[in-house]
């Protein structure tokens, strides 16, 4: 009979716990966040990207009640940022302009960088960019099947060769190996550094983004984008899939770029930010206002973003080894 009793009370006892949890959650959740949120970037100030995370936080403020101010902490191309928000508290206060640079190729070919894409918890996708291959108006290839044809008996054909380790390099070597060219690409520190060379026509050909398009539209011809689909921007621009030129790489190909929080955030912290994030991200004055600054958003799940990190890595990693060894040599 006592041994009843006791049990009894032990149930009570638990049963009480388990509602002032969920009461004490409760509380919580309605009161986050009670002070402004730290947005951190990896990119300079004057980037489009940080643009688009401004538009994102004035909207993501009205929906939160807080401030959150968006700001620039470049270095280690990407991982200066990665690390600042792996290192702090996980309590849903510091936010990560997570793009696939940092995230998932800083850690392929800089084991010791601090952090992987496993340390992190996505809000959702924000924004995919397609690359692009180019050439000036005045070349005379009019069609990629052309540019290839003309590249092949060509070897020595030159392009601009986007930093040592970055995505859109890959993307090239990749793209060179199925079309069966041997061009030599010149080293420029970024994407955008190349192209004065190449406009002033130092160089034959670039690989571009949809930012280039629309910048330098009257003055280049792009051949084809390097996707899956075409872009809803530009539909009369073919993709090299269609063509007959799959990189096979899909969306780990791409610049894409995330919203995460540190792994270990709480899980109300983190459904509540989704929530909102979510709302805004689809409306349609977000993307009008980002079409606006050459962003196209293009919303992914939490789910969809870890599993493009996985892919990106599988896919990039093989590369990443490659031009490693080529640095060394």
């Amino acid at each position: 009979m006592k041994y009843a009793r006791r049990m009894i009370l032990f149930g009570i006892v638990i049963c009480m716990a388990l509602v002032v949890g969920s009461f004490s959650m409760g509380i919580s959740a309605e009161k986050y966040p009670t002070r402004s949120i730290l947005w951190v970037c990896p990119w300079s100030s004057d980037n489009e990207s940080v643009a688009m995370a401004r538009i994102l936080g004035d909207m993501w403020e009205k929906k939160l009640g807080q401030r959150i101010p968006v700001t620039s902490l470049t270095g280690g191309s990407g991982a200066k940022a990665a690390n600042y928000v792996k290192n702090a508290k996980a309590d849903g206060y510091t936010i990560f302009d997570a793009w696939v640079a940092p995230l998932v190729v800083g850690p392929l070919y800089r084991p010791d960088i601090g952090y992987s894409y496993e340390d992190f918890t996505y809000i959702g996708g924000l924004t995919i960019m397609p690359f692009t291959i180019a050439v000036r108006k005045d070349s005379p290839w009019e069609t990629l099947d052309e540019f290839v044809q003309y590249a092949r008996e060509h070897p020595e054909i030159r392009y601009n060769a986007t930093g040592a380790i970055t995505v859109p390099a890959m993307v090239m070597i990749r793209f060179l190996e199925v079309a069966g060219i041997e061009a030599r690409g010149i080293p420029y520190p970024g994407l955008m550094a190349g192209i004065p060379d190449f406009l002033g026509g130092a160089l034959d050909f670039t690989i571009g983004n949809v930012a280039i398009i629309a910048r330098y539209g009257e003055e280049i011809r792009t051949l084809a984008t390097f996707a899956d689909e075409r872009h809803p921007w530009y539909p009369d621009i073919p993709t090299t899939k269609e063509l007959g030129y799959d990189i096979g790489f899909g969306k780990a190909g791409y610049g894409w770029d995330a919203v995460a929080v540190k792994k270990g955030t709480p899980d109300y912290i983190v459904e509540k930010l989704r929530e909102t994030y979510k709302e805004i991200v689809t409306s349609e004055e977000f993307q009008d206002r980002c079409k606006e600054i050459g962003m196209w958003i293009v919303y992914a799940s939490p789910e969809e973003i870890y599993e493009r990190a996985v892919r990106t890595t599988e896919l990039l990693g093989p590369y990443v080894d490659r031009l490693l060894k080529q640095q060394k040599k």
